[in-house]
């Protein structure tokens, strides 16, 4: 099968301990031998701050911890989706990612909806910040899968999703 991930970082874990978790459920895939495409913003915040503080050494260090596992990098005002989730069977969308990007992906899925569409939402904002979610339009989308169960039922009893799910953060093993 072939796995897209729009993410906030891969390489990254600057303030962003999800990078962790993904790591792992990518290497996993890779090693059940699904074609996986991970994209993350060249201007994400948790990047560029990794590289200020740490220089680009830190992103040939991640590079040879895990050769197995690449990003590639686009600007969200000009990627192309219809070359991005090409041939795609399940497309997953972090939830840092900027809301129009968010709904793009989504109006693709509408028109093009031959894939599984998933907002990864790994963060607490749905509690803290309830209308930075409700910015996200996920019409679109087959459901979330949320970092816990009040996550996943704020989605639910807020109606921002058809369906949510819990999907826990794990130790990488």
């Amino acid at each position: 099968m072939r796995f897209v991930i729009f993410t906030h970082s891969l390489v990254s874990d600057w303030n962003h301990g999800n990078a962790h978790f993904l790591r792992g459920v990518a290497t996993e895939l890779v090693d059940l031998g699904h074609d996986l495409r991970i994209l993350e913003p060249v201007d994400g915040w948790s990047r560029q701050n990794l590289i200020a503080t740490h220089g680009t050494e830190s992103i040939a260090g991640f590079e040879r911890t895990y050769p197995h596992l690449r990003s590639s990098l686009y600007d969200s005002a000009l990627i192309n989706l219809d070359r991005a989730l090409e041939g795609a069977d399940v497309v997953l969308v972090h939830e840092w990612n900027p809301p129009q990007l968010v709904a793009g992906i989504g109006e693709h899925h509408g028109r093009n909806g031959t894939y599984v569409l998933l907002f990864h939402d790994t963060h607490h904002r749905s509690v803290t910040d309830p209308q930075s979610i409700r910015s996200y339009d996920l019409s679109n989308y087959d459901g979330v899968l949320a970092y816990g169960g009040i996550i996943r039922d704020l989605y639910r009893r807020n109606q921002w999703a058809r369906d949510a799910w819990t999907w826990h953060e794990e130790a990488d093993t």
